[in-house]
């Protein structure tokens, strides 16, 4: 018996074991962002014949689960948004072989699944602000959700993973409207009901402890996965919604130390939303970016997603490299860029963000 019960143990420390994987995406990357409504989330900012290429480090390619896999236990779309960046991204590289650009990428499940995955799980019409809504299945139910996602997830795994421009994949599983998964908008009051959609997902069976057993469910897909790529996952604070929802920090911290163990040199513990009006206080426990700066303090490979808000953005950037050691920053849309000046990515204020995230850490 023990014998067996070591055997197993092995095993077990063979599959978390730290693997050799791609370069990580350092430095600035375009996040790609171009609509929320349901159907149109599939974009990439294209550098060829752009004048912002040679300032960034990559770009995000954002795709819906069902634009990647439209049909049923299916396999990977042909010619669809991932292969159009890489192609371009290939493009750009070929003819700028000093400032190469690499990828990562985002997939969007939630309210973005494939019509036949609520089908399969039970789904609900969800609404949340800006316009963004759609049939949610209920990622929940564990016995009928967890072997779609997992399925998907082998099927791209196996087409990309081995690709060497695609060097990370965001942690997106059991999301609602967008990738931070562990946001669940207790108070987002948009439905035309007046209700909320984390009563209408209670009423069907979701309870926290159902909601953190998912979300590390989801590290272990992508770790196990994605073998050769490094995985990114957006942290928020936690917040128990049975009971008021009062913050659980205990909670982000042990699912941040989950990565890490699960995906040894490889996981990238981040947050997305910072900026200016929203920096963080590093000295709060109950704030999120305390964790983000003892993770990375200890080593641990940390990410800043900023706020939409480009103003004086280099500041929010410095202070993500300086104090939380981040090495990537997804910048806000061009657009909010080019609102604050058309020069303002190029400006020596931006591209010295862009080298101590390269350097500082």
């Amino acid at each position: 018996m023990k014998r067996i019960l070591a055997s197993v143990l092995v095993c077990l420390a063979a599959n978390i074991a730290q693997v050799d994987a791609k370069d990580r995406l350092e430095g600035f990357v375009l996040r790609g962002d171009h609509s929320g409504t349901v159907g149109e989330r599939n974009h990439f900012d294209n550098p060829n014949g752009s004048t912002w290429a040679s300032h960034v480090d990559g770009i995000v390619v954002q795709a819906e689960w069902a634009h990647l896999q439209p049909n049923k236990d299916g396999g990977i779309r042909a010619n669809n948004v991932i292969d159009q960046a890489i192609s371009a991204v290939t493009t750009w590289n070929n003819a700028n072989p000093s400032n190469k650009l690499a990828i990562k990428l985002r997939v969007f499940a939630g309210i973005y699944s494939p019509g036949w995955v609520g089908d399969e799980t039970g789904e609900f019409f969800a609404q949340y602000k800006n316009g963004k809504e759609g049939y949610m299945p209920f990622f929940w139910k564990a016995k009928k959700f967890r072997p779609l996602w997992s399925n998907f997830q082998t099927k791209l795994a196996t087409k990309y993973d081995s690709h060497p421009l695609l060097r990370e994949v965001a942690v997106s599983g059991c999301m609602t409207h967008n990738a931070e998964t562990m946001w669940r908008n207790p108070r987002d009051n948009s439905r035309d009901d007046g209700r909320k959609n984390i009563d209408i997902m209670r009423e069907n069976g979701l309870t926290l402890l159902k909601d953190e057993k998912c979300l590390k469910w989801q590290i272990r897909v992508a770790a196990s996965k994605w073998p050769k790529t490094h995985i990114g996952m957006a942290y928020n604070m936690w917040q128990d919604y049975e009971n008021g929802n009062a913050k659980k920090p205990e909670f982000v911290n042990t699912l941040m130390d989950y990565c890490i163990e699960r995906a040894p040199g490889r996981c990238i513990l981040g947050n997305n939303s910072l900026g200016v009006s929203d920096i963080g206080d590093e000295n709060k426990t109950t704030d999120v970016t305390y964790y983000l700066r003892q993770k990375g303090n200890a080593g641990n490979l940390i990410y800043v997603q900023t706020e939409t808000v480009a103003t004086d953005i280099h500041l929010a950037i410095d202070h993500g490299a300086d104090r939380l050691h981040a090495a990537m920053a997804e910048l806000p849309k061009l657009k909010a860029l080019n609102k604050v000046s058309a020069t303002y990515l190029q400006s020596d204020n931006m591209q010295d963000a862009r080298l101590n995230l390269k350097t500082n850490n």
